[in-house]
């Protein structure tokens, strides 16, 4: 119902999860045993030196720096950069406006999405059958859509509540004088939870 990526989200967590582990891993192991210890003690002063001696070969002209630190500078900006579009990115979607639908040739009708979904909030809300409701609207492929979700009371059926919200939707449809997408998620109670979700067109 987003603009969020979720392969991109889930590629991402698992790299870092797994960097984070292999991390931490390594850090337990050199702390908590001593032959390890003894290893990298040994090892460190040799690693040292050819870093040191990578540094000294790739100098960036006169200046007796290496190029390899600008470039990994460089590399850790990008990726800060990239990380933060990636954030930004996060729970695109929602959209203000539910109807934009040319009435003549000098003006076009707008309805905010607030309309709808205070209207459809008013006509679920007070049901004795909900414990609680949310109506937000989402812009998919281009078209604005209702996302209505509901939390039935302990034995009310799902599809007595799929009925009551598909009444609201049409009622708001007769309103609006057009039907909007919707569509509709029903939790709460064992019955509720094992129906799949309903979608109102």
């Amino acid at each position: 119902m987003n603009s969020t990526n979720r392969a991109a989200n889930r590629l991402l967590i698992l790299v870092v999860g797994l960097l984070l582990v292999v991390v931490g891993a390594a850090a337990a192991t050199a702390a908590l045993i001593p032959s390890v210890q003894d290893a990298w003690r040994n090892t460190a002063g040799a690693v040292r030196d050819q870093v040191f001696a990578w540094l000294q070969q790739t100098p960036l002209g006169d200046t007796g720096v290496s190029w390899i630190m600008p470039a990994l500078l460089v590399i850790a900006v990008v990726a800060v950069i990239l990380l933060i579009v990636f954030i930004v990115r996060q729970g695109r979607g929602h959209t203000g406006i539910a109807v934009t639908e040319p009435t003549s040739e000098h003006g076009t009708t707008v309805i905010e999405s607030a309309v709808a979904e205070h209207a459809l909030q008013d006509a679920i809300g007070s049901r004795p059958e909900f414990v609680a409701s949310h109506v937000s609207t989402y812009r998919v492929k281009r078209t604005p859509v209702l996302k209505i979700s509901v939390t039935c009371r302990r034995g009310v059926s799902p599809k007595d509540a799929a009925a009551i919200v598909e009444d609201a939707v049409r009622a708001l449809d007769l309103l609006l004088g057009r039907p909007l997408p919707a569509l509709v998620q029903i939790s709460g109670g064992f019955r509720a939870r094992v129906t799949s979700t309903t979608r109102l067109q």
